[in-house]
């Protein structure tokens, strides 16, 4: 996606790297993951609880559908782990969404989406999009949902949520 993103001339903030990622970064060593397939999330507690850089939530091979997505991404929220979550392909705008924005609150969903399948600049517009409220793309939002009452309550509210949710 950081190839599609420069490609597009966008600038999307990527999820914020762990301390050790960093630390990885900045001395040439390996940032370590793991991809978890199953969808129990006491599997998936105990992977982010293990100290790993970050973990991919399969939702593309695995066991893990959208319907448990939410169950894993709320058990993992409250570790320094970071959450990715593989969805089908560019045009799963549904998966991206339900990866990106946890049922529960916005807070608990993912640091962000692996986007598999890309093969030209059109699928790779429409993967952004689907990840962007509009303006910028064509994610939806359902209001009012519990995400939008942290930022108040009312129209002003909700567009601070969208605002802040784009970056």
């Amino acid at each position: 996606m950081i190839g599609a993103q420069q490609q597009l001339g966008r600038s999307i903030a990527p999820a914020r790297p762990s301390r050790r990622s960093m630390r990885c970064a900045a001395t040439g060593n390996t940032a370590y993951g793991i991809f978890v397939c199953s969808a129990s999330p006491a599997v998936a507690e105990g992977v982010a609880s293990s100290g790993l850089d970050w973990m991919c939530l399969d939702a593309q091979h695995g066991a893990v559908t959208y319907e448990t997505l939410n169950h894993l991404l709320c058990a993992t929220s409250s570790y320094n782990t970071k959450r990715i979550v593989r969805v089908a392909g560019p045009w799963d705008r549904a998966g991206m969404q339900q990866a990106l924005e946890c049922a529960f609150s916005h807070y608990l969903g993912a640091d962000g989406v692996m986007v598999p399948l890309v093969e030209c600049r059109a699928d790779a517009q429409q993967a952004v999009s689907s990840c962007l409220f509009p303006p910028a793309g064509q994610r939806s939002v359902a209001y009012p949902v519990r995400a939008v009452y942290r930022k108040g309550v009312g129209a002003p509210a909700l567009a601070r949520y969208l605002q802040d949710a784009n970056k």
